[in-house]
């Protein structure tokens, strides 16, 4: 394998020419919030390199994602704000300070105990920059997916002992979210001020939010769990429009039950 440092410090150079005098002109136009949703982009290839067990693929997405991070880090260079040593130089000490069980004396019998005290040392630091009074919540982008960010909530207040003691309280959790979904959606109409659909919507809400909490009493990502069944639905569905396709029929013609013959052919096949 090659050494990292003297690949790390090709990468910068090469970000440091394509933005320099004789560079490339459009890397030179580009500013942080001009290269942000090609980062975003990045990161979710790296997570369906991941979902796909693609480990060559994954190399190069995570190649694609550090030229990113060093990209960011050349703009702030050249503003004098900080480099990628002082990004690591951060990161570095983060990491110290936040395993003390590692780095220091502290004793921890398991990883949840980990997570708790992991907590309590962000909050020590919120303290510290004088952040004391900000909510246990905030630092969570708001721009998460949403599953992932109901995900990282949960976990967030689990931590500091508000939860279900067990799966059970969850699971009867969704069965009211369910009931109550049901009853609005039972419901006569209102006035015309979408009140109804308005209420559909947060009981529809609170049931996806209650699920999520389910996964993760389960230990299961919500947000990974669904993308994995969208893509195996995805999967079943060309599946369904190749055999369409070699029938020489049209999709708008079939009937309910030949669709179901279709899925179950499809759920076999893939």
């Amino acid at each position: 394998m090659k050494t990292s440092e003297k690949q790390i410090s090709r990468l910068i150079s090469i970000l440091a020419d394509l933005r320099g005098p004789n560079g490339c002109p459009w890397d030179k136009e580009q500013t942080y919030k001009d290269i942000n949703p090609y980062m975003l982009e990045e990161v979710h290839e790296v997570m369906e390199a991941i979902d796909n067990n693609d480990f060559e693929e994954l190399k190069k997405e995570l190649g694609d994602l550090l030229m990113h991070i060093v990209f960011h880090c050349q703009l702030a260079s050249e503003e004098g704000r900080f480099t990628l040593a002082d990004v690591a130089e951060a990161v570095c000490e983060k990491l110290i300070r936040r395993h003390p069980h590692v780095f220091g004396e502290t004793k921890v019998k398991d990883s949840e105990e980990v997570l708790r005290n992991w907590e309590k040392i962000k909050a020590e630091e919120r303290k510290e920059q004088n952040h004391g009074d900000r909510s246990l919540l905030e630092g969570l982008p708001k721009a998460l997916p949403s599953l992932l960010r109901a995900l990282r909530i949960g976990e967030k207040a689990h931590r500091v002992g508000f939860d279900w003691s067990d799966s059970d309280g969850v699971f009867r959790k969704v069965e009211e979210e369910l009931s109550e979904l049901r009853d609005v959606i039972a419901s006569p109409d209102g006035a015309q001020d979408g009140t109804k659909q308005s209420r559909m919507e947060e009981e529809l809400g609170d049931l996806l939010f209650t699920l999520v909490s389910v996964g993760r009493f389960l230990k299961i990502d919500s947000d990974s769990a669904l993308r994995k069944s969208t893509n195996k639905f995805v999967r079943r569905f060309q599946q369904m429009e190749k055999e369409i396709r070699l029938q020489n029929r049209s999709m708008h013609d079939l009937s309910p039950a030949e669709w179901d013959v279709l899925w179950s052919r499809a759920k076999s096949a893939v």
